[in-house]
């Protein structure tokens, strides 16, 4: 009769909760210790030399697809192609570029799955053997990896527009990447603003100002405005957010005109207040802000009144502090929405244009601006960008946490 191997579980010496869960999951029988067929160093170096190889074949293939390439160039009418790689020397047909080509493509992807595979199988923690499989963290990032290079190819292809001279924007086929990177566009586009009859400066300052009057109002408008809509009953309340919420089916498209009319029966056209206090009353700002403030306990602002604090105290020291992550959101989406503004609907005086509606005037300047117009999609798009990155955390924290509540 055959003993029963007896597993020997140990105690972790760290005070990691993960950790100590684990220990104890594994006392209980729930979870069977997985022991590692290779150490990660070991499966590094192995994974090393299998992509050095493949490298190699890489290098050999192209450089015989490319000799192929030079000979059928200088010799049309050739048959076949003689070949010195290394110390070796042969000949080869020249229907073969095809299947070089074939064997280059089939290489380059074998190079990339089989990097992707050694990196997650080097990252990879240990798991329990009822979560997903390594194949399942395969297809996934894999998918991932896809969805990420569809999404940045945009931004990539606008920046490399931008370093490209002009005679390589009519190329084709096209090419995604400049063969001689410049930085005439942009150094073009100075000179032709410092032309213009209005300073560029003036452009920039105009831009600045409304987004950032636009963007402080709109948080505060909206944050107050929320307050009071999540924390306190009042006849109206419910109706009143329905409108909000309902509202957000609109476009700028379709409450432009009403905004025309609004602004010019208050005589506020071609001044900044046409553009800035449409952006005070946007309803996303109000619907975001509810609902991450509706996810505050009630008993943390009755506390707060009991201990004599006032309503503003309440909401500047206690409220505004823990919705950090939706007025962070909406900073964003404000500043993305007031930095872009064209504004030549409601402002027709030049010097207080914006310097989307200035770039846009470039742009329109026929074939012989067209870097300079990749220089200015660049520039743009540089400042909303910038922020998005510097705050994404903060929206995806807000938009997993806009429906909670307690």
């Amino acid at each position: 009769m055959s003993k029963k191997e007896i597993t020997k579980f140990v105690q972790p010496k760290t005070s990691n909760r993960a950790e100590l869960l684990h220990f104890q999951a594994q006392l209980r029988g729930e979870i069977e210790e997985e022991k590692p067929k290779m150490s990660k160093g070991r499966f590094a170096l192995i994974a090393l030399i299998i992509l050095a190889v493949l490298a190699c074949l890489l290098v050999a293939c192209n450089f015989i697809a490319s000799g192929i390439e030079n000979w059928i160039a200088e010799n049309p009418e050739a048959k076949t192609v003689p070949i010195q790689f290394l110390f070796f020397n042969f000949e080869l047909s020249t229907d073969t570029i095809s299947t070089f080509l074939f064997i280059r493509f089939q290489l380059i992807t074998v190079i990339v799955l089989f990097g992707l595979f050694a990196i997650i199988k080097l990252i990879q923690p240990k798991r329990r053997k009822p979560n997903r499989s390594f194949w399942g963290d395969l297809g996934i990032y894999l998918m991932l990896f896809i969805v990420a290079i569809a999404m940045v190819f945009p931004l990539v292809f606008s920046v490399a527009a931008s370093l490209k001279p002009l005679d390589e924007f009519f190329r084709f086929p096209p090419r995604v990447f400049p063969s001689r990177a410049t930085f005439d566009n942009f150094s073009d586009l100075i000179v032709i603003m410092g032309q213009s009859f209005v300073p560029f400066s003036r452009y920039l300052i105009n831009t600045v100002f409304i987004t950032l009057v636009g963007t402080l109002g709109h948080v505060i408008i909206a944050s107050m405005a929320a307050f009071v809509l999540s924390k306190y009953d009042f006849p109206g309340g419910k109706t009143f957010f329905g409108i909000v919420v309902t509202a957000l089916m609109f476009s700028g498209y379709v409450t432009g005109i009403p905004n025309y009319v609004i602004m010019s029966r208050m005589g506020m056209i071609d001044t900044y207040w046409a553009i800035i206090l449409p952006a005070f009353a946007a309803p996303i700002g109000l619907f975001l802000m509810k609902q991450s403030m509706e996810s505050l306990p009630s008993a943390l602002i009755e506390a707060a009144h009991l201990d004599g604090a006032s309503e503003f105290r309440i909401f500047w020291t206690i409220v505004m502090p823990n919705v950090k992550p939706a007025w962070l959101t909406i900073i964003i989406f404000s500043v993305q929405s007031l930095w872009n503004t064209n504004a030549a609907t409601v402002i027709y005086t030049e010097s207080k244009k914006t310097l989307v509606y200035a770039l846009g005037q470039i742009q329109a300047g026929g074939i012989a601006r067209t870097g300079v117009a990749a220089a200015v999609q660049v520039i743009v798009m540089l400042v909303p960008i910038t922020i998005f990155i510097l705050s994404q955390s903060q929206i995806l924290e807000t938009m997993a946490s806009s429906g909670l509540k307690d």
